[in-house]
């Protein structure tokens, strides 16, 4: 009979509640499966440490990921000021500044989580699994640093910065164009647009509907445009850069 999948195991583990169910967790094979993936060589262990959220670490006092998170994040910030550094020669050090903030954001780094399928790994509390907090995209974030760290502590520095690069070309492929900033201000250009003309800041509306939201943004009191997003964060983003794209303002 197969190990069932690692989410299954974790319901298994608040069922029992059994000590050797927990260690199943922490050697689980899909731990394994995504080393394999991506050319990976940690204890299983200690991967799975990068994915245990703190609500996890209070029930059964395992290691949790926050430490590898701070350890994680400084390696993301000097992979990434390296390569805007040599990308953009000349450009000053303000700007450069905003091109790492866009590319160290929790909205990209949690979008290249989901694409790696990090969210099935990760192992939370009984609570925060009933409410899927592991696909929320602040955890989500938090794991991919977390993760990074433990590459970089097994694999060093360069094995660790070509992975990232590979993914953000991979998942954001325009992650280091010119126009990469734009479209991450998007809702900042939309305000300051509406500003200069209307002396009006603009207004983002929602109305929920069922698991999802219907955001509306208004332009002078004007309805400019609406649609449906599974969060309103994510919505205010899309309709500020569609309407940026369609010069609506």
């Amino acid at each position: 009979m197969s190990q069932p999948r690692l989410h299954q195991q974790l319901s298994l583990v608040f069922e029992t509640k059994n000590t050797e169910e927990v260690s199943r967790l922490f050697a689980h094979p899909d731990f394994d499966s995504f080393m394999k993936k991506h050319a990976l060589e940690i204890p299983t262990k200690e991967l799975a440490e990068a994915f245990t959220h703190t609500s996890f670490s209070h029930e059964f006092n395992f290691p949790h990921q926050e430490r590898l998170e701070f350890l994680g994040d400084s390696i993301l910030q000097m992979v990434l000021t390296e390569e805007l550094y040599k990308k953009f020669p000349g450009t000053k050090e303000g700007h450069l500044s905003k091109l790492r903030s866009a590319l160290v954001n929790e909205e990209s780094l949690a979008l290249m989580a989901r694409a790696l399928g990090l969210g099935d790994l990760i192992i939370v509390g009984k609570g925060e699994f009933i409410k899927k907090l592991y696909q929320e995209s602040t955890v989500l974030a938090d794991t991919f640093e977390a993760l990074l760290a433990q590459v970089y502590r097994h694999h060093g520095f360069e094995f660790v910065k070509n992975l990232i690069l590979g993914w953000l070309n991979e998942f954001i492929p325009n992650a280091f164009s010119e126009n990469f900033l734009d479209q991450y201000d998007a809702k900042s250009k939309v305000q300051e647009l509406s500003l200069k003309k209307y002396k009006k800041l603009p207004r983002y509306s929602s109305q929920d509907k069922a698991d999802q939201f219907e955001i509306t943004l208004w332009i002078n009191e004007r309805e400019i445009l609406k649609g449906i997003f599974p969060s309103k964060k994510s919505g205010e983003k899309a309709l500020a850069q569609e309407a940026l794209k369609k010069e609506l303002i």
